[in-house]
């Protein structure tokens, strides 16, 4: 089973947690994307350089990133990250939607091992402790969300709270998400 945490977060909370990651040097590749992509380092100034809705932040410095060329589709010839055998956690950012409302994003990777015979050496125990650090960074500063299973970034938590913001649950018919407390 994924390890998944799911967030919503303004970008000055997007800010924040690529600082704590700063420290533990990973890089952050698009889904898809052309030969020659060079990735862009994770920390405070990377924010800014994001365009597109989900990302892979991968952890070269343990392991082989794999990589594969696209056969078929609208993105023929493009590279995309073979999730499972790769160092990486796969992360969709949340982003406001057309009404204004705040989307919720995750943060997700396949850390444990189990009978798929591409996955029986598992993930490195390094990538678990970025996990565990990104779910501790959270329960230090962010709140939790109403119903339960999000966590709500500081600077979204209080646009909540002060009524100029509304909370969605990712998909077609997302329900809305309030702040707990």
């Amino acid at each position: 089973m994924a390890a998944t945490v799911k967030y919503f977060m303004f970008p000055e909370d997007e800010r924040s947690l690529f600082r704590m990651l700063a420290r533990k040097e990973l890089t952050l590749y698009p889904e898809t994307f052309p030969p020659g992509t060079v990735g862009i380092p994770v920390d405070d100034k990377a924010q800014a350089l994001l365009v597109e809705e989900a990302y892979y932040l991968a952890a070269e410095k343990y392991g082989p990133v794999i990589i594969r060329p696209l056969a078929r589709g609208k993105d023929r010839g493009m590279l995309e990250i073979e999730e499972i055998p790769s160092p990486v956690f796969h992360y969709e950012r949340s982003l406001p939607n057309q009404k204004g409302e705040l989307v919720g994003g995750r943060l997700w990777s396949e850390l444990d091992v189990n009978d798929d015979p591409g996955s029986r050496i598992g993930k490195p125990a390094a990538l678990r402790r970025i996990f565990e650090e990104v779910n501790e960074f959270f329960r230090k500063s962010w709140r939790r969300s109403d119903p339960k299973g999000w966590w709500v970034g500081p600077a979204a938590g209080a646009a909540v709270k002060g009524g100029r913001l509304v909370l969605r649950e990712a998909g077609h018919h997302g329900r809305t998400v309030g702040v707990w407390r």
